[in-house]
């Protein structure tokens, strides 16, 4: 489905001390009047600004959620109380989080990435001991992890095996909570660790780059999805219409819409869509390639 403009916006205030003129972006966002405003702040300067970037944002009346590390500073900020504003508190698995998250945190998030991918089931069980009710899982934010890496830490398939094999092993009970995966292939590890406690509370997000999602950066460069390292223009530069209205974007929606080759004679195509782009983008410099994250051979489809 095509949009004029995007109905979701995710936005990186700021990253390793770097962040644009937050205020500027936040009126061009607005200008935009998505219905969800994602935001993520990591420092100092992102909590500070949150008030003004919050009174720009909140004139469109969206849904806004707003990703933030579980620090004093943060805490402090979310106590002040932001109507139609969820907090996602987000988790290190290196060293315990339930005592740490303020009274009626709501959610958590946990990126599972090559790297963090072993710590997995240990964030499921002190999730389960938590009174938390979501557990947000989301994909690997490829523009930010260019930035400090250099490369895009995927998880590779023998890695989500062996994750899957250790969640299997749990003893826990999810009862009365949910898990939001963004990587379909990390959601069906978990729907079959948690077939009939969690039922339909194992959701997975689906794919809306470049059509329904848009993603800007810590200095108003808009991609198509995080996920998706393709810069599209730079809203203080251009208005959000202008970027998301140019041929470059509807390109892009295009390829993502279309079947990689190597995956078209694939028997599981029709239930993970040719999975992540962004990630095959990012791992070999085409869309049309499959997920890396993908256990799959292709085999030739049944007549």
């Amino acid at each position: 489905m095509e949009y004029s403009l995007p109905i979701r916006v995710r936005w990186d205030v700021d990253f390793q001390g770097r962040s644009g003129r937050a205020k500027r972006i936040a009126r061009q966002i607005r200008e935009a009047s998505p219905l969800h405003v994602e935001l993520r702040i990591e420092g100092g300067k992102g909590i500070s600004e949150l008030p003004a970037i919050f009174a720009e944002i909140h004139k469109c009346s969206p849904r806004i959620e707003t990703t933030v590390p579980l620090s004093p500073a943060a805490v402090a900020v979310a106590r002040r109380g932001y109507p139609q504003m969820d907090f996602l508190w987000e988790v290190s698995a290196r060293e315990p989080f339930r005592r740490l998250l303020p009274s009626g945190a709501d959610a958590i998030s946990f990126v599972p990435d090559e790297e963090n991918l072993a710590y997995l089931p240990d964030v499921l069980e002190e999730f389960a001991d938590s009174e938390t009710r979501t557990l947000h899982l989301p994909n690997v934010n490829a523009v930010r992890a260019l930035a400090l890496k250099g490369h895009v830490p995927i998880p590779m398939p023998d890695r989500l095996r062996e994750a899957g094999h250790r969640i299997s092993a749990l003893r826990i009970r999810l009862e009365g909570k949910k898990l939001v995966a963004h990587d379909y292939f990390l959601w069906r590890i978990l729907r079959g660790a948690f077939p009939d406690e969690v039922a339909g509370r194992v959701e997975f997000s689906g794919c809306q780059a470049a059509s329904a999602l848009a993603h800007v950066d810590w200095e108003g460069n808009v991609y198509p999805c995080d996920s998706l390292p393709i810069r599209l223009g730079n809203l203080q530069e251009a208005t959000f219409e202008k970027i998301w209205n140019a041929p470059a974007r509807s390109r892009i929606h295009e390829a993502i819409r279309s079947v990689p080759t190597s995956c078209k004679p694939c028997e599981q195509r029709e239930g993970c869509l040719s999975g992540c782009r962004g990630h095959a983008y990012a791992a070999s410099g085409t869309m049309d390639a499959p997920d890396p994250s993908c256990p799959e051979k292709p085999v030739p489809a049944s007549k």
